[in-house]
């Protein structure tokens, strides 16, 4: 029964993950994101696709999927002192949140590229290297005005505000440069653009097709 609370929360978290809010808004409007701009489902694209108002809907949908697991195991559950770690660190929760984003059981486990939902989880779980890693983007983004690059760069900072504050948090350490890993690999297609020149800008100013 001990692992009871913890494995069904570990499926919660999966499954919220995997809801996609993206095609889910966009069919609202009778648009299914995956056929216009970059193909994707994540806020990125939702917000060429959609406009600004249903982009930044998007992001906070994504973004809650990965901060609820993380508000629920880490500020609401009071774990009894003998569950054994493994079963019950926040990051667990925090990490199948992103993988179900990454891999949509919904859609047959092809999914986005996990920011949203990974900046949910870092935001809630240590929001020191969070705001570091946020001012970087925001910073990048005004200069370049290109999501992929700055969120490469945004994740690369969470490592470096992680030694520069000296947190001494093992498991979060292995997630954040396990995560900067995957999230390069996911970006491989616009590192190749950005090499070319050819990576798309956001344009506020209109909706892409």
């Amino acid at each position: 029964m001990k692992v009871f609370l913890p494995i069904c929360l570990m499926f919660f978290s999966y499954l919220l993950g995997s809801i996609p809010f993206g095609i889910l808004i966009g069919k609202l409007k009778g648009i299914d994101i995956r056929n216009y701009g970059s193909h994707n489902i994540g806020a990125t694209n939702a917000l060429r696709v959609l406009g600004p108002a249903l982009g930044i809907l998007v992001f906070i949908l994504d973004f809650s999927k990965g901060a609820i697991p993380i508000i629920i195991t880490k500020y609401i559950i009071n774990w009894p002192a003998d569950y054994p770690t493994y079963l019950i660190h926040p990051l667990i929760y925090g990490i199948l949140a992103i993988i179900g984003h990454l891999f949509p059981v919904f859609l047959k486990f092809k999914g986005g590229k996990g920011i949203s939902c990974f900046a949910g989880v870092m935001v809630l779980y240590c929001w020191q290297i969070s705001v570091i890693a946020f001012l970087t983007f925001i910073i990048v983004f005004l200069i370049t005005k290109i999501v992929s690059i700055s969120s490469m760069l945004a994740s690369l900072m969470l490592i470096v505000s992680y030694f520069i504050l000296g947190i001494k948090d093992i498991p979060l350490l292995v997630m954040i440069s396990l995560m900067f890993v995957l999230i390069v690999y996911k970006h491989r297609s616009n590192i190749m653009r950005l090499i070319k020149g050819e990576e798309n800008k956001i344009d506020f100013s209109k909706k892409e097709k």
